[in-house]
């Protein structure tokens, strides 16, 4: 099978500036190469494989701060390794850094909370070369020096090497600083020539020591001379430079060996690798320029929202919206030159190869992609000199060969179709190639200013015509794309610019009346649509709006939720404390009771345990009063009726019921979704906000004893954190003065989430990390006021 874009088609479409724009998002050399060979694919299983593995990948930078470390590519150097050539210690410490970065990734995946099959099956993929790893930094520092511990031999060899040069230092030095000598010394320096220690000599002097002469500076003032008695010490130490040269050389041949061996893993490894940065790379691409995952579909469908060309400048690029469905297989494109055609087809096919590469596109949710099999184009200037070709020709020949190509699950691109030589033969050869693309069952879009063209694809329900927009009043192109054929605007244009009344009008006369009231007709439709695209917009803009009031509300929701499951947990605490005080005066009671000397007394004490008991039940008794009356009837929700949202303490008007459980309601002209269950009746003089102070049902019913240990693992922040004090809540309420929570490890956030809380609770006395048999920094014991 033939590959998805030829190197035509990929040129066109600038497939290689985009990858290099992408493979800059990547973390490492591997990634960038591995990006930089980004190919589309025509498989929708691999695609959607793909696109799936860049969300988990977006996902888990949005939840972590991941990071992928050092990762080079090995492969260089494996292939010496298999070549029988000795590694150098730079390969062993390129080496090192890669490994150790791909066990820092082994490590990041395996801690990521949440469901991450394809990150998690990476992982798995990245094995580990302990051994390898110690052997390597057991043998160079980070300079790349070989160290003494490579080897005992090497450790032998450089402890003796160290102890002759300090004992021929130490007699050079006693040389120097010796009055016998001090008319012959030039300069109190030992110095090296010839890899052997030696100290300079006035040159006049030189029979006043016994020495061998190794050089000379450059005056001749000067011999660097070697002292007989230090030979012994210099030969000794050239023959321990060889030994060591060569257990070196041994090690490093070890050590290449080693590394040979587990050049399988390690490839495999770098597969592993490569991709987890190429996923890296593309999810990062995807977050910095807002791109999202189209909707995969194998039936040729295409549909971009607010699309735009990902090589433009964002701040200047124009949107555009496109479909096609099963109603039309194909597009055909009108308007200016500079108008923004072609870069409307770029955009349609180099979205189209970014999807089939799984690389997330910069358009908004909603949109849907084809996986094709075949994509080819015909955009641009082919003309060669060396073939003498012209332009028209090189067209021809590139049309030919795209239709001996194409077939039912091709996308095909062509820009001008039918320009370059005489407008009635070149309108007639670009019908013949519509047909003939037609019938090949093709999906195309085509660009052209050719009346003709337009009004043959007006006439053919299989082609959906669109126009680039023209703003008439500024004479410029908007670069929008709209539904419909665009009307040629030239007499406007003329007229603009200053060409007189009678040439106009001369113009006029040599086209038909019908063509001119056609050309009137569109350009109305055209400012119609666009009215009708400003006004689509706006209340996009409108619906993005709520959307946000929604979230909105509901963030602020959850807020008052947990606030109010708070001051509902302070009055229970509250209540139990009075519960408590009850129980130790009935307690009291019962012990004067057995030692009082006589009835009356006993009576006066129960008395005043019934006053005590009697102002909590009233108490309860006027809550629960207070929550009946504001009771939402039962029966079906009027539009337009008053009711009190609980969440936000506001009145809202009702607009419609949902379901039985959603209803639909206005608050400041804002329309949201909420719960039935958070609706109250509303009194017809209620203010905009709820008075302060309690004023809810306060219920105290037998709940079950409180588990001896809150379980949290896999739940996030914002679903354990109300749990927990519940728990608490429970805890005082059954009179249990201590709790276990087990939050696991982790990344530790939820440990810290959790303990916040437990320092800011009121009747929480401490905390701590449970003993190291009993889940250590993973549990929490609690204890109680």
């Amino acid at each position: 099978m033939s590959e998805v874009a030829n190197a035509k088609t990929l040129r066109d479409l600038e497939f290689e500036r985009l990858r290099q724009l992408v493979a800059g998002y990547a973390a490492s050399p591997l990634g960038r190469s591995a990006l930089a060979r980004l190919m589309p694919s025509a498989e929708p299983t691999r695609v959607r494989a793909e696109l799936q593995a860049v969300q988990e990948m977006g996902q888990a930078l949005q939840e972590t701060a991941l990071s992928l470390g050092e990762l080079e590519d090995l492969e260089p150097v494996l292939l010496r390794a298999q070549n029988h050539l000795t590694l150098e210690a730079d390969d062993f410490l390129q080496t090192l850094r890669t490994l150790r970065g791909a066990q820092h990734c082994r490590v990041e995946l395996a801690e990521l909370q949440g469901d991450h099959p394809a990150l998690r099956a990476l992982a798995h993929q990245i094995q580990p070369f302990t051994e390898l790893e110690g052997a390597i930094a057991r043998t160079f520092n980070e300079e790349g020096e070989m160290l003494p511990t490579a080897s005992p031999l090497l450790r032998r060899l450089k402890k003796r090497r160290r102890l002759l040069e300090e004992r021929a230092v130490k007699k050079l030095r006693a040389l120097l600083s010796s009055p016998q000598y001090a008319t012959l010394i030039q300069e109190p320096l030992i110095t090296r020539r010839s890899n052997r220690l030696v100290i300079p000599i006035k040159s006049a002097l030189k029979g006043g020591v016994e020495c061998v002469v190794h050089d000379s500076s450059d005056s001749g003032q000067t011999l660097y001379v070697e002292p007989t008695s230090v030979i012994a010490e210099n030969n000794e130490i050239r023959e321990l430079d060889s030994q060591i040269r060569d257990e070196q050389l041994r090690i490093l041949q070890e050590l290449t060996g080693r590394l040979k061996g587990e050049s399988r893993r390690m490839r495999e490894t770098l597969r592993a690798l490569a991709r987890l940065d190429s996923l890296y790379g593309r999810a990062r691409y995807a977050l910095a320029h807002q791109a999202h995952i189209p909707q995969l579909n194998e039936q040729g469908h295409l549909k971009l929202v607010s699309a735009r060309h990902p090589l433009l400048d964002p701040g200047r690029v124009v949107p555009i919206d496109f479909a096609l469905g099963d109603e039309h297989q194909g597009a055909l494109i009108t308007g200016p030159n500079t108008g923004g055609k072609t870069v409307s087809l770029k955009t349609v096919g180099l979205l189209t190869l970014m999807t089939q590469a799984g690389i997330p596109i910069p358009a908004e949710p909603g949109s849907e992609i084809a996986c094709f099999e075949l994509l080819r184009s015909d955009i641009g200037d082919e003309q060669s000199l060396e073939q003498n070709l012209s332009t028209f020709s090189a067209h021809l020949r590139n049309l030919a060969g795209i239709l001996a190509e194409v077939g039912p699950r091709a996308l095909v691109l062509i820009d001008e179709l039918g320009a370059g030589t005489d407008p009635q033969e070149g309108t007639a050869l670009g019908i013949a190639v519509l047909r003939a693309l037609l019938r090949s069952g093709a999906r195309l879009m085509v660009t052209t200013h050719f009346g003709a063209l337009k009004h043959y694809a007006y006439r053919h329900a299989e082609l959906k015509t669109y126009s680039v927009d023209f703003d008439v009043r500024t004479l410029s192109p908007t670069y929008r794309l709209l539904p419909g054929v665009g009307a040629s605007n030239a007499f406007i244009i003329a007229e603009r610019l200053g060409l007189s009344a009678q040439i106009i009008a001369d113009a006029r006369h040599f086209i038909a009346e019908g063509a001119i009231r056609a050309e009137e007709i569109i350009g109305q439709l055209q400012e119609e649509h666009r009215a009708l695209a400003e006004e689509r917009t706006r209340l996009r803009r409108s619906q993005t709006r709520s959307e946000q009031a929604q979230r909105s509300y509901e963030e602020r929701q959850q807020q008052l939720e947990r606030e109010q499951g708070k001051a509902l947990g302070q009055e229970l605490r509250r209540l139990s404390q009075q519960v408590k005080k009850a129980r130790r005066e009935l307690e009291t009671l019962l012990h004067r009771a057995r030692r009082a000397s006589d009835a009356q007394e006993l009576q006066a004490e129960l008395r005043r345990l019934q006053e005590i008991s009697g102002e909590l039940a009233a108490g309860q008794d006027r809550l629960e009063q207070e929550a009946a009356d504001r009771a939402l009837p039962a029966g079906e929700l009027r539009p337009g009726e008053r009711v009190w949202l609980v969440p936000l303490n506001e009145v809202a008007l009702v607009r419609r019921a949902l379901d039985k459980e959603r209803v639909l309601v206005d608050i400041g002209g804002r329309r949201i979704q909420v719960k039935r269950s958070e609706l109250r009746a509303a009194p017809p003089d209620a203010p905009r906000r709820k008075p302060s102070g309690w004023s809810g049902k306060l219920i105290i019913a037998q709940r079950p004893a409180p588990p001896l240990e809150l379980q949290l693992h896999g739940l996030s922040v914002n679903e354990a954190l109300p749990l927990v004090e519940s728990y608490l809540d429970r805890l005082l309420l059954a009179d249990r003065g201590q709790g276990v929570i087990v939050h696991g490890k982790g990344t530790g956030t939820l440990r810290r989430a959790v303990r916040h809380l437990l320092a800011e609770h009121p009747c929480v006395k401490s905390f701590s990390a449970a003993p190291l048999d009993q889940g250590g920094e993973g549990v929490t014991l609690v204890e109680l006021d």
